[in-house]
């Protein structure tokens, strides 16, 4: 399966279904009165992190995701059916985003978060009945369901994240540290995607996972290489390992990975210094770069010089090391966006008005339009809601035009 760390699709709740209109015809009961049930609520759609899956390969040729509708309601107050709900397994650590900003951290396995949901079945006209209208013959519609567009973004968890430049000996590092065995090479960029190894010995207290990420170049945090679609990789490690080519330049490399470490805002982030392929150098340089780089860990990921060494150091801290929950520093953070409750009456040029609010504009879109008794019920809605008198304070007429959301009428 190819490895997918970004997908974009839209969601779309089920429709509620509609209120049902009935009578009980029942022998024996001549006044069995209205008996319409309301419909069913429409389904959701819902993200649920599972650790069966590694990419969002499964959702990067989507367009549209729905859930199921709800049933109508029926006579003898039987109620439809709720919508089906539709789950979608993403990988843990995937991030869910809308146009307006982040909407969930789908970190934990089995973490979930509802991103569209459905809307509301309709009443029916049992729903209706009052002392003073016995046999009320209309309903409600199903309201629509929640649509947005989303953006998934996957971010590989790892308790230590290998970073380095391309052919630093990252992957090399990853096999000797681990059981995993990734592609190496004697070429840059051999490393496409992130690669994950599960460090578990019997001396310590819990295994931990090492992720080799793909080599960084200068301007990586800008858009230039392999790297710059990775780095959001780096954010989710709780430990950064820096592995240096000690055999080539390794204060120059250190420079360009500090540097764009700190462009992205990860240079807060606990880390180490790996001077690697130690193994091609002679004394003299060993003693230079243990001055140049003190408390650096030297290994050879070849002949297995050090990597014990630097294994047990990276259980100790990670050990060490609270459980990294917060989103890396300047990412989104979730705003709360309240929905507009009030009633606002607004004039779009001579002789038309619009009329915005969540309330009303429910009550529009749950209306039986081809029921005359559905649209004086919406009539008496407006007056008992005071759009009616905010019209006419905003100067409308008889005859003129009001729109509430896609509903249009003549105002009287």
């Amino acid at each position: 399966m190819q490895f997918v760390d970004e997908a974009r699709f839209v969601v779309r709740g089920g429709r509620g279904g509609d209120g049902s209109v009935s009578f009980n015809r029942e022998k024996y009961k001549p006044r069995g009165g209205p008996d319409g049930g309301r419909g069913g609520d429409g389904g959701s759609v819902v993200l649920r992190a599972t650790e069966d899956l590694s990419t969002l390969e499964p959702y990067a040729y989507r367009k549209l995701v729905k859930a199921g509708r709800g049933s109508h309601g029926s006579g003898n107050n039987r109620a439809g059916h709720r919508g089906e709900d539709t789950v979608l397994e993403v990988p843990v650590g995937t991030l869910v985003f809308d146009e307006d900003g982040m909407l969930a951290d789908l970190s934990e396995p089995g973490a979930s978060f509802a991103v569209a949901r459905g809307g509301e079945g309709g009443r029916g006209n049992a729903s209706f009945a009052t002392s003073t209208r016995q046999a009320p013959a209309f309903r409600e519609r199903g309201l629509p369901g929640e649509e947005r567009e989303l953006r998934l973004e996957l971010r590989v968890l790892s308790d230590v994240g290998l970073v380095g430049l391309p052919n630093a000996g990252k992957s090399s590092l990853l096999a000797a540290l681990s059981a995993a065995r990734p592609k190496v090479g004697a070429y840059p960029f051999t490393t496409l995607v992130p690669k994950l190894g599960v460090v578990d010995e019997s001396g310590y207290r819990s295994p931990f996972v090492v992720a080799d990420i793909p080599g960084l170049i200068a301007g990586a945090s800008e858009g230039r290489g392999l790297g710059n679609r990775f780095l959001r990789h780096v954010a989710r490690a709780r430990l950064l390992a820096v592995v240096l080519d000690a055999s080539e330049d390794p204060e120059g490399a250190e420079g360009t990975l500090r540097a764009e470490l700190h462009a992205a805002g990860l240079s807060r982030k606990p880390n180490l210094t790996v001077l690697n392929k130690i193994d091609l150098l002679d004394s003299e340089l060993r003693d230079y770069l243990a001055q140049e780089f003190p408390g650096a860990v030297h290994v050879s990921a070849v002949t297995g010089e050090g990597v014990e060494d630097l294994r047990d150091l990276l259980e100790e801290k990670t050990r060490g090391l609270e459980s990294e929950t917060a989103v890396a520093a300047g990412e989104d953070h979730r705003v709360f966006r309240p929905a507009w409750r009030g009633l606002r009456v607004e004039s779009e040029g001579p002789g038309v008005y619009s009329v915005t609010g969540e309330e009303v504009e429910r009550v529009a879109l749950k209306t039986d339009w081809g029921s005359p008794e559905g649209v004086e019920h919406f009539q008496r809605e407006l007056e008992r809601k005071g759009v009616m008198s905010a019209l006419r304070r905003a100067g409308a007429e008889p005859g003129d035009e009001v729109r509430i959301g896609e509903t249009v009428f003549d105002f009287r």
